[in-house]
C-alpha cells in the first residue's frame, strides 16, 4: 500500500516537472525566435490607448475610420526623435495590411491649421491639412485579423437626473465618417497565430473609452446618421 502512494505521489511530481519543464522550453524557443504574441499584444493596445488618450476634441470632426483603419489627430510625442521632443500636433493613422497580414501605424507632423468644420452639404478640404515628416512602422507581423469597431452610447433625452442613469445598449458601428464627431469609445479586436500551435489563434480584445468630449446622441439622432450613409 505504502509503495503505490509513493508511486503515484512520484507520478504527480514528475507530472507537474515535465509540465514546467514544457513550458520553460517553449517560452525560450519564442523568445529564441523572437515571437511573444501577448507581448506584441499588449505593446500596441498600449500605443493606442495612449493614442486615444491624446485625440483633440476639436478635431474630432477629422477622425474618420473603417474596420480596418482609423485616422486621428492628437497632440503627443512623436517616434521620430528628427521631428523633434515633446507634444506635437500629429495625424496617426493605423492601419491592417490583409494581404501582407500586418499592422501599421503612420505619424505624420502637421503643419497647418487644421480646417474647421463645413457648412452643411459641404465637404472637408483634406487638402488644407499639410503634414511632414512621416514615418510608417510595422507593430506586429502575421497578424490573422484586426477589427475596428466605434462604440456610441445613445443619450436619453427623458432622463430623470435626480435617478441614478438607466443602463442603454451601445451602438456599435464599423465605420466612422468625417464630421459624425468622436464616439464615446473604440474597441480593438487583434488575432495572431499561437508559436505553440500554429493552427490555433490568439485572440486580444479592448475597448478604449474616449475622454475627450464626444458627441452625445439620441437614438434616433444615430439612426439618422446610419441611415444616411448607407
Amino acid at each position: 500500500m505504502e509503495l503505490l502512494v509513493a508511486t503515484t505521489l512520484l507520478s504527480i511530481v514528475l507530472s507537474s516537472v515535465y509540465v514546467l519543464f514544457h513550458s520553460s522550453i517553449q517560452t525560450w524557443k519564442r523568445l529564441e525566435a523572437g515571437v511573444n504574441p501577448q507581448q506584441d499584444a499588449r505593446l500596441v493596445m498600449n500605443l493606442i490607448a495612449r493614442d486615444i488618450n491624446n485625440l483633440i476634441a476639436s478635431a474630432g470632426h477629422l477622425f474618420e475610420g473603417d474596420d480596418q483603419q482609423m485616422t486621428l489627430f492628437t497632440i503627443t510625442e512623436p517616434f521620430d526623435k528628427d521631428t523633434g521632443e515633446g507634444g506635437h500636433l500629429m495625424r496617426i493613422e493605423y492601419r491592417y495590411n490583409r494581404g501582407q497580414k500586418r499592422l501599421e501605424r503612420e505619424e505624420a507632423l502637421v503643419e497647418t491649421a487644421l480646417p474647421k468644420i463645413p457648412p452643411a452639404n459641404r465637404e472637408i478640404d483634406r487638402s488644407r491639412i499639410k503634414v511632414t515628416k512621416k514615418k510608417k512602422v510595422t507593430l506586429v507581423e502575421k497578424v490573422r485579423g484586426f477589427e475596428i469597431t466605434y462604440i456610441w452610447i445613445p443619450y436619453d433625452e427623458k432622463r430623470n437626473w435626480k435617478e441614478p442613469p438607466t443602463p442603454v445598449e451601445p451602438v456599435r458601428t464599423q465605420k466612422h465618417k468625417l464630421c459624425w464627431w468622436l464616439p464615446q469609445g473604440i474597441e480593438i479586436k487583434m488575432v495572431l497565430y499561437d508559436p505553440d500551435q500554429p493552427e490555433e489563434e490568439i485572440v486580444f480584445k479592448e475597448i478604449f473609452p474616449i475622454r475627450a468630449p464626444s458627441a452625445h446622441l439620441t437614438d434616433k439622432q444615430l439612426e439618422k446618421l446610419l441611415r444616411d450613409e448607407v
